[in-house]
């Protein structure tokens, strides 16, 4: 047997558990919901199962909650993926630096996007009650008017906070990334007689723009999977309908498998939810060509 078919044996007997597991936990799983997607299951009907084509996800297109809470989740997308993506790397910029106790900083902010959901949405509760939370109590001590955080103009905000709290996934990799810029190539600047803010814009961010493309993908399929968070802000139970500004796309899919039992359209709701995730990440990619520089583009030219 040849050196190189030893070795490509040897590599798909590494992957050989993971690629089982993935099959069998993923990819089965994906594409028998995908299955009922096109059927009338309702959770006891697996033997009177009937096909209906795309009734199921005509249905998602004239349904005004699925359309409004898509429209939610959106539009809080669209506000959260650049403020932490933004959050992130401006704080990664400030980490790289040498700092006294600089991984005694850096483990403090990665902590919170290591803590559970559960416990986070708990914490922020805790903070932003309306009237006995902490952020309330010290706007009454210094007299200011409290503000309810989570009623129906504020939950929206209050959310996207507890979204971006949890930004430390992505200091850690724009960290990496910072790591990997020569140190040379800021010391040929400074030469040249390059600023500060000069270096920053000429050489960080544009090595940066792969990492910072990444954490822009990332975000976004968080992002639009987001549920949790908004039900508990305003209820102490999973399948309790939260307000309207919290009630977002995959919270409506939980709610429908969950609640009504109505799964083969739960399914349609999650496979529309995939479509859009897969077409928001083609059109990141498409738009990356003008904005993300590779260190082999620079090589070739």
């Amino acid at each position: 047997m040849k050196e190189k078919t030893r070795k490509i044996i040897a590599f798909y007997l590494m992957i050989s558990p993971w690629f089982i597991v993935f099959i069998l936990l993923s990819l089965i799983p994906l594409l028998y919901g995908l299955y009922l997607s096109f059927t009338n299951y309702y959770g006891f009907n697996m033997n009177n199962l009937k096909f209906m084509g795309w009734h199921n996800y005509k249905l998602v297109f004239t349904d005004s909650d699925a359309l409004h809470a898509m429209g939610r989740t959106l539009k809080i997308t669209a506000i959260g993926v650049p403020l932490g993506t933004a959050i992130a790397f401006l704080l990664a910029l400030l980490l790289n630096r040498k700092l006294r106790g600089g991984g005694i900083y850096r483990t403090i902010f990665y902590l919170p996007s290591v803590v559970p959901a559960i416990s986070t949405v708990l914490m922020f509760k805790f903070i932003f009650a309306g009237n006995d939370g902490i952020l309330n109590s010290i706007f009454t001590s210094l007299h200011i008017p409290t503000i309810n955080w989570l009623d129906y103009d504020h939950a929206t905000f209050t959310l996207i906070v507890l979204l971006l709290w949890g930004c430390g996934n992505g200091i850690i990799i724009n960290l990496a990334g910072l790591k990997g810029i020569p140190n040379e190539m800021y010391e040929a600047a400074s030469i040249d007689g390059a600023s500060a803010f000069q270096r920053l814009t000429r050489i960080t961010v544009p090595l940066m723009t792969p990492v910072i493309f990444f954490n822009i993908i990332t975000g976004i399929i968080g992002s639009l999977q987001v549920f949790i968070q908004p039900i508990l802000l305003t209820s102490d139970q999973l399948l309790v309908r939260p307000i309207e500004p919290l009630y977002l796309y995959a919270v409506h899919a939980v709610q429908v498998i969950m609640a009504t039992q109505r799964y083969a359209y739960g399914m349609a709701l999650l496979w529309v939810m995939f479509v859009v995730i897969l077409v928001l990440s083609i059109i990141v990619f498409t738009t990356s060509r003008y904005w993300v520089h590779y260190e082999t583009d620079q090589e070739g030219k």
